[in-house]
């Protein structure tokens, strides 16, 4: 400092200031104090943690280091709070006032099924005092099985019906009346959003449907489809538009008073070339194997024209196949399978092994299931040659006692009644078997994990619920468990996945038989900064397919998939076709590069494919099916 310049004044507390400074409490309640510190400056400061706290009655009124008073006695006791010699006062009344009624908000609310509701209880007393009483009532519910609450005063929807929810301390209560029901539709989506594709092909439209609970459901068959122009495209009931002439047209989904519509532009391209996969493949006798035909068109695009195509196969005696594509093994050899649309054919070929089955594994091998629970049975068959192939859709499948669990043709197991029963997968002479046990004990909690979770924008987590019975079995629910989310707008959700919108917090809540679990999630503003592929670059086969996986590096200093929620797009397509998962399959031979796009950025894929189709391969391990449907969000709207 320059001499002869003086600094400013010090700072020094003036006065402490006491909120609330006269409050009255009845017996046994509690009065949370704070302390605000005035400077020489004009200044204030919340010092409540900083100042030295005394009552001058500790048999009225004790007071903690932070300011929280508890009533003993009725009386009056003089709070002070000191801080570097300045001191502050207020007085704490403690009356024996009586509750004198109870008051319920909110009233008479409507609870959608699966969601929760906060309910307060304010307890009005003899002086006319009023305080909130929630945590020191009992609740009540006229029916837990339509909604249960806790005791401090959270509901859950479980069923639809109306019920009655009471608060009661002592003698005095008071009650209101709850409805549950369904969520309603608050929006449509229409996937894709914008779509072309060439004369004398076709495009599956979904309508995905966002409901007043946060949850997330397919509604494309109960949606009424329409075109613009009937004379570019039509469309069946289902949402599949087939392309008739040169043009554009709107496809609109409505349902109730909600719509949504996309944009179909149908080219005049001609087909060039149609690729088949996958190519080489080696199946066994009465097994299947679907097959994909890519069509690459005179515009250089791509399309799938698997449904478009006339299949064929040249050796009906080895394999048939039917209009979608699947092929049945016969006879041990060999059969090309063709695809053939507007003169032009594209052909793979398929090996059927003279190999027999020798043994049957089903998974799981035992499960524990919950009355009206499901579980996808599995059927993998060994070969004479040491090979091993998936055959679940081809068995014969049992069960040896039906009213305890029933199976269908495609081994989905269904738990009825309580008991044990043996799943059987037969295939000529051979067979495998799991036992299913069906537990009829209580449900007495639903645990989702993780218990909290924080994701950015625009992406997405999985959550899990875990059912615990009565003689501590347990049992993966989220299936089967009903998910909403608090709040719609920053969250959706759909059988455990969760997307999120916009930055903001939610309560992600999960019920099943009469237990709820909930998790918190928070949903950042982060944004992705680069996107990477995993890999850089593949190498594969004509016919052949390659997933890319994309991690987006956000501004938080998290890393992230985001596969799911890209924009893709190949360059050239003549090499390859991309799908919007990612999934990229080869059309023809060279380089490409597949592009994911999110939030303004690009993240690319080297995919070279060979001149030459791969040589015969070993059989196809078929995944087993997934029944739980994953809807997705993209993080921005495809083109």
């Amino acid at each position: 400092m320059a001499p002869g310049v003086s600094g400013p004044p010090s700072l020094s507390l003036q006065s402490i200031q006491i909120v609330p400074s006269q409050p009255s409490v009845v017996l046994g309640e509690n009065q949370q104090f704070t302390a605000t510190g005035h400077y020489s400056d004009g200044s204030t400061k919340d010092i409540t943690a900083s100042v030295a706290w005394a009552s001058s009655d500790n048999s009225v009124a004790t007071i903690s280091g932070a300011g929280f008073a508890k009533s003993r006695a009725t009386g009056s006791a003089t709070i002070s709070a000191t801080l570097s010699g300045v001191a502050g006062h207020g007085t704490l009344t403690v009356t024996n006032a009586i509750l004198v009624s109870i008051t319920i908000t909110p009233a008479n609310p409507v609870l959608i099924l699966g969601t929760i509701q906060q309910f307060t209880a304010t307890g009005t007393f003899s002086d006319q005092s009023t305080q909130d009483i929630t945590g020191s009532v009992t609740w009540g519910s006229s029916d837990n099985s339509v909604a249960s609450i806790s005791g401090g005063g959270l509901a859950a929807g479980l069923a639809l019906g109306s019920l009655t929810i009471s608060a009661t301390s002592s003698s005095i209560s008071a009650s209101t009346t709850v409805n549950v029901q369904l969520a309603t539709l608050s929006s449509i989506t229409i996937r894709p959003k914008n779509r072309r594709i060439a004369m004398m092909t076709s495009q599956q439209f979904s309508a995905i449907g966002t409901y007043t609970d946060g949850s997330i459901r397919n509604v494309t068959g109960k949606v009424s489809w329409t075109v613009s122009d009937t004379t570019v495209a039509r469309i069946s009931k289902s949402g599949r538009a087939h392309g008739l002439a040169p043009g554009t047209t709107t496809i609109t989904a409505a349902l109730d008073s909600f719509s949504a519509s996309a944009t179909l532009e149908v080219t005049d391209a001609t087909i060039v070339h149609i690729s088949v996969g996958p190519s080489g493949k080696t199946i066994y006798q009465a097994t299947r194997l679907s097959f994909t035909a890519t069509g690459l068109f005179s515009d250089q695009t791509t399309q799938n024209i698997t449904s478009d195509s006339k299949w064929s196969s040249d050796n009906v005696a080895v394999a048939k196949i039917g209009g979608g594509g699947t092929a049945t093994a016969i006879g041990p050899g060999t059969a090309n399978i063709s695809a053939t649309f507007d003169g032009v054919s594209g052909s793979t070929p398929l090996y059927v092994s003279s190999a027999t089955i020798s043994s049957i594994s089903v998974t799981p091998a035992t499960a524990v299931l919950a009355p009206a629970t499901f579980v996808n049975c599995v059927a993998r068959a060994t070969f004479s040659d040491g090979t091993t192939q998936v055959i679940t859709n081809v068995v014969n499948w049992s069960s040896s006692a039906s009213s305890v669990a029933s199976v269908s043709r495609g081994g989905n197991v269904t738990a009825l009644s309580g008991g044990s029963a043996t799943i059987t997968a037969q295939f000529a002479s051979v067979s495998g078997e799991s036992t299913i046990t069906v537990d009829s004990s209580p449900l007495t909690s639903l645990q989702i994990s993780p218990p909290s979770a924080s994701i950015p924008q625009q992406t997405g987590a999985a959550f899990q619920a875990t059912g615990t019975f009565a003689d501590g079995n347990t049992q993966d629910l989220t299936t089967f468990a009903l998910w909403t989310s608090s709040a719609p707008s920053v969250a959706t959700i759909n059988t455990g996945l969760v997307t999120g919108l916009a930055p903001g917090t939610a309560i992600i809540v999960a019920v099943f038989n009469g237990q709820v679990g909930t998790a918190d999630l928070t949903v950042t503003s982060a944004t992705s900064s680069s996107l990477v592929s995993s890999p850089a670059a593949t190498n594969f086969g004509q016919s052949g397919f390659t997933q890319s996986t994309f991690l987006a590096d956000f501004s938080d200093g998290t890393t992230k998939d985001v596969t799911p929620w890209a924009t893709w797009t190949s360059s050239p397509a003549a090499v390859a076709a991309v799908a919007p998962a990612g999934l990229a399959t080869s059309t023809g031979a060279g380089t490409t590069a597949v592009t994911a796009t999110g939030n303004g950025l690009n993240g690319t894929a080297v995919l070279r494919v060979h001149g030459q189709t791969l040589p015969p391969q070993g059989p196809v391990h078929a995944l087993p099916r997934i029944e739980r449907p994953m809807l997705r969000v993209p993080m921005t709207e495809p083109g």
